[in-house]
């Protein structure tokens, strides 16, 4: 695994160097540090308040689920275990690594892994459900102006639309289907034993029917919390709109008034659905290929690629900066989290739930 992270390191550091090349073979690195040296600081202290709401905003969200359906957690465990987990996203193909090292993070602060494992998912739940809703929105107000601007690539919108759609629609289906679950656990199980990789099959199995138990309480008690359930729509709604702003300020940075803030936010929406499912790091290449194919029709090609490395910086650098701080240096003393729940609700869920 450590291997794993040190190749994944170097890739992203090489599509950096990659970037930076690029910029001094087309001779563009004199007009690069012009148009940094005179950009708007306003606006890029926008773009980098952007970000920061971002993982605010998924912040309270953790916090709030994991306070409501568990007890006792404050807000500065809720941001440790945000920032390592965008940080293990930028790091990973698929941003796989993330919510793996959250649950690792999440039982180091005595959340208990089942507890941790089925918050991640509902929250992961909620966010997924919000894009794809949000993304639904735009590509009917804003389907005819990208087809007429992008031809044929504008069908690209479409395929990541259907991917992101799928995945809910299967996470949808096991929230729902039980046995589904159970077969599909079965099924690795009974796969990881004949390889040898595990020996006590129903030990396993015990465990994870305990998880479970733990995983549909949780969903059936956010089902009944009407409040708490909305509340976190508004705030997964606000997270994806403050991060989809920040292609906006970059253009408002560079003293460009012309293009409208939603034909923007609808573009870089665009570009999340598609980038996210690159099988590389950090989505390196395909992002960067991605923000060109939406949003030349937006910049000049004298200042399109600085625009691109000021994006990186924001939505990709950042992270990898203040999530490499949290591993360092931010260490965060655990509290025993209440199973209890700080809804009473919960309790009387819990006693009359058939798991």
């Amino acid at each position: 695994m450590i291997k794993n992270k040190k190749w994944n390191i170097l890739f992203i550091v090489i599509s950096g160097i990659g970037l930076i090349v690029y910029i001094l073979l087309t001779g563009n690195w004199s007009r690069l540090i012009s148009q940094l040296r005179y950009i708007n600081m306003l606006w890029v202290s926008l773009g980098f308040a952007a970000i920061v709401a971002y993982w605010i905003f998924e912040t309270i969200i953790l916090h709030w689920i994991t306070y409501s359906l568990h007890g006792k957690y404050n807000f500065r465990q809720a941001f440790k275990v945000t920032i390592i987990g965008q940080f293990f996203n930028m790091i990973t193909p698929f941003a796989s690594g993330g919510q793996p090292i959250q649950l690792y993070t999440m039982s180091q602060q005595k959340v208990g892994a089942g507890v941790a494992g089925s918050i991640l998912m509902i929250k992961f739940i909620v966010y997924q459900s919000v894009l794809v809703i949000y993304s639904l929105i735009l590509i009917i107000w804003k389907a005819s102006f990208f087809q007429s601007n992008m031809s044929n690539f504008f069908y690209l919108i479409f395929v990541g639309f259907g991917i992101n759609l799928g995945v809910i629609g299967f996470l949808f289906i096991l929230t729902k289907d039980r046995l589904l679950k159970e077969k599909i656990f079965d099924f690795v199980l009974k796969l990881l034993s004949k390889i040898r990789l595990i020996k006590n099959v129903t030990k396993y199995e015990q465990k994870i029917n305990k998880h479970l138990n733990k995983f549909h309480l949780n969903i059936e008690f956010l089902a009944n919390n009407k409040s708490l359930l909305v509340k976190i729509i508004v705030l997964s709604f606000l997270q994806l709109t403050s991060y989809f702003l920040i292609p906006y300020f970059i253009y408002r940075s560079f003293g460009l008034l012309k293009v409208g803030i939603i034909n923007m936010v609808a573009a870089h929406a665009f570009v999340q659905m598609i980038i996210s499912f690159v099988p590389v790091p950090g989505a390196s290449g395909g992002a960067e290929g991605g923000f060109y194919l939406f949003f030349k029709m937006f910049f000049s090609k004298g200042n399109i690629l600085t625009a691109i490395l000021i994006w990186r910086v924001y939505t990709y650098y950042a992270a990898l900066l203040v999530g490499g701080i949290f591993l360092l240096f931010g260490k965060t003393r655990g509290e025993k989290v209440q199973l209890t729940g700080h809804n009473p609700s919960y309790k009387n869920l819990k006693n009359n739930t058939d798991f």
